[in-house]
């Protein structure tokens, strides 16, 4: 096995593998390592849906060219290929703990771009590993990272029982970044929370509408779950994911109250599980200067929670070409541009753009109205369907939009409400998280 590279990857990913795929097509040589056996099975919850490609989304466009079965992103040039099944969802319905609901979009069908695709994960991981063992870059697996030096110019990783040398190193491994923690980032970074999650795919789900992704709010032992529901790309299952910050919350005893008690059970009766997933994600504050001892770090390694699929994507593939371009400057002897110009970007699109505050906001409906009756009474306010969209940084600025105007309706309805939500109506949702987990 070699042990000398000119980028090695830690993380095989959308956003790790498409930072390959750029890297190789410009002729470089490239390791991919990753501590899995098998990269193609998944044993983590993914919502395995692409968001939003009905909007820029990280300074890109997105659609399926589903004549050449390929996904594309025409403002970068980026495009690989996907033979999975696909299927269009149309419509966010968001339910309270009593069943109120507000929507995003007005319809489903062709009544617009959709606001996001279900697609097989599996597949797509499948496809750009064959496309970049194509390119000839090396895809260790059963590889786990422990350790990496910069001995200059050279980068030391440690990974098992192996030693690998490179002239730059990507970090994309995603949340709790084994890399990251390793450079010493997560020193000045703010742990806010820890996300636990548990998923599964279910049969004989039946809502009474399709094309459409449902959320909900649930409260269970008085503690606050997130319910995802989102339809498989083909046949009759659905994607069941469900959320929470509380520690001590038993999930599998969440799932079977949801299906039985919740506002949803009549929707699961004669439902089976197929397959389970679980994952608990470390939430910190972003890292802000993504560069430090020749590593570069890309998509979700370097956020809050998680970019989504297309952030990662979009990143990871940038972040090939940065280092890319930062090996051709070494090779010509010019002024380096190319990762001052990716800091700059990481700085002005990510942090500020996609301020992972706004991210929080979705979550933090639960513990700012921090009862169901207050949850149900201010999602039966929301008649009027919000414009379409299920981008959660696009969705929390039309939702305080919203609030802002309904202020004198609650004002005059339920005073109550606005007392006790005066204070955290003005914290960051961090701080609220942090304050009230700690309580």
């Amino acid at each position: 096995m070699k042990e000398q590279y000119d980028v090695i990857i830690v993380g095989a990913g959308p956003a790790g593998l498409l930072a390959a795929k750029a890297l190789a097509e410009n002729g470089f040589d490239i390791a991919v390592l990753d501590r899995r056996k098998d990269l193609t099975t998944l044993t983590r919850t993914c919502g395995q849906s692409l968001l939003p490609p009905n909007e820029y989304f990280f300074g890109d466009l997105f659609h399926y060219n589903a004549k050449d079965k390929r996904f594309c992103f025409p403002h970068s040039g980026l495009s690989f290929p996907y033979t999975g099944p696909v299927k269009n969802l149309y419509t966010w319905r968001m339910f309270s703990p009593g069943m109120q609901k507000m929507q995003f979009g007005r319809g489903q069908g062709n009544e617009g771009a959709p606001i996001a695709l279900s697609y097989d994960k599996e597949v797509l991981i499948e496809c750009m590993l064959n496309e970049i063992k194509s390119d000839h870059v090396d895809v260790i697996n059963e590889t786990e990272f422990t350790d990496i030096a910069f001995q200059g110019p050279t980068i030391v990783v440690q990974a098992g029982d192996k030693t690998f040398q490179s002239k730059l190193v990507i970090a994309a491994d995603g949340t709790n970044s084994r890399v990251v923690e390793k450079l010493g980032y997560n020193n000045n970074r703010r742990h806010i929370a820890n996300l636990y999650v548990k998923s599964c795919f279910v049969k004989g789900f039946t809502p009474p509408f399709e094309e459409s992704i449902i959320t909900g709010i649930s409260f269970i032992d008085s503690k606050p779950v997130y319910v995802f529901l989102l339809p498989r790309p083909e046949g009759a299952e659905w994607n069941f994911l469900i959320l929470t910050f509380e520690a001590g919350l038993d999930l599998e005893a969440a799932y079977e109250k949801i299906i039985a008690e919740s506002g949803f059970a009549e929707w699961f009766k004669g439902c089976e599980k197929t397959r389970e997933f679980a994952a608990i994600e470390s939430i910190y504050s972003p890292v802000v200067k993504p560069f430090r001892n020749n590593v570069l770090i890309t998509g979700d390694a370097g956020s809050c929670q998680e970019l989504e699929c297309l952030g990662a994507m979009v990143t990871g593939w940038k972040a090939g070409l940065t280092v890319a371009a930062a090996l051709k400057e070494q090779q010509l002897g010019i002024a380096p541009q190319a990762i001052p110009q990716y800091e700059e970007w990481w700085l002005n699109t990510y942090i500020k753009k996609y301020d992972y505050q706004d991210y929080l906001s979705i979550f933090g409906i639960a513990y700012i109205f921090a009862n169901p009756e207050v949850v149900d009474y201010v999602f039966g306010l929301m008649e009027e369907p919000f414009l379409p969209t299920f981008n959660p940084y696009r969705a929390v600025g039309l939702l305080g939009e919203r609030l802002q105007s309904l202020i004198p309706t609650i004002m005059a309805e339920r005073p109550d409400i606005l007392q006790q939500l005066a204070g955290k109506m003005l914290m960051f949702p961090s701080d609220l998280l942090v304050q009230t987990l700690t309580e």
